[in-house]
């Protein structure tokens, strides 16, 4: 059993990229359900969303691979809101647009929603509480928990209108199925130096840079072998961090000194992990 740690890096999560069967219309979808902002639209069906002011969040390609259901991937991306208020509106957004949720609940620390976007990548909603409600225990692990969300409350406190997804919304974390929880522990803290936060039970571990609940959500909960995804396969194509310049050292020292394969640029490293996931650490 591996001890909480503390971060030996500063990297946060930024963005996401999908490969998707039909980019245009899970595009449309981030537009209309989720309330994501178009930045731009490139050259053979590439989309950019995110905020108003500009700020990317979400990347979709076109590709015409399609996933293994039996393979290591997204869990889901989660979308962190400024307010309360803003998680209540796009709550009643999505009852009103009549899309499915699969889950609403409280996690101590935050209150989240949850669903599936139409090509199965998982998605969560989330605000987090003030950092005086979190169980934050002596040994620095930040505890959650599995409750039902007061939805009512969330409503109530909706504005009237829904605007799409506000500035100030950032990619809170990223949760992902892996195949191999210790070498998980052993890659996320040591190469990527985030902290270990949290363990829930023996099959999934929370992580993060600073004093956050987590930026890295990863699970062992799909049973099997699994294969690692095939190039441009639909779901996840990489997870994009942000840091300094001390981080993206940092990282590259931890990639040398373990032989792991990686593509530097002047101001990015991109790299797989123990389960075959890109990430892209930069420099912005």
């Amino acid at each position: 059993m591996t001890n909480i740690t503390q971060g030996k890096a500063n990297i946060i999560t930024d963005s996401v990229k999908l490969y998707a069967l039909n980019s245009a219309a899970l595009t449309k979808f981030y537009q209309d359900t989720i309330g994501l902002t178009l930045i731009e639209e490139k050259e053979n069906n590439y989309y950019t969303l995110g905020t108003p002011d500009q700020k990317v969040l979400l990347e979709i390609e076109q590709t015409d691979v399609a996933k293994d259901a039996e393979s290591t991937g997204l869990y889901h991306l989660a979308f962190l809101l400024p307010t309360y208020e803003d998680l209540g509106t796009i709550l009643r957004h999505i009852i009103v647009s009549q899309y499915p949720l699969t889950g609403a609940s409280n996690h101590g620390y935050s209150n989240a929603i949850y669903l599936q976007d139409p090509e199965d990548n998982g998605i969560e909603i989330y605000w987090d509480k003030d950092e005086s409600e979190w169980d934050i225990q002596e040994d620095g692990s930040i505890v959650g928990i599995t409750e039902m969300m007061d939805a009512e409350a969330a409503l109530e406190a909706a504005s009237p209108t829904f605007d799409g997804m506000p500035n100030g919304t950032t990619m809170g974390h990223v949760h992902l199925h892996i195949d191999d929880l210790e070498a998980a522990v052993e890659f996320y803290t040591e190469v990527m130096g985030l902290g270990l936060k949290y363990r829930y039970g023996p099959a999934a571990l929370f992580l993060a840079s600073g004093d956050y609940h987590h930026h890295l959500g990863a699970n062992v909960w799909k049973q099997g072998q699994l294969d690692h995804p095939t190039d441009k396969s639909q779901g996840m194509a990489y997870t994009k961090w942000t840091g300094s310049d001390t981080d993206l050292n940092y990282v590259e020292a931890e990639l040398k000194a373990r032989d792991i394969a990686f593509e530097k640029t002047d101001n990015a490293l991109t790299f797989k992990d123990q389960s075959g996931l890109t990430h892209i650490v930069e420099v912005k």
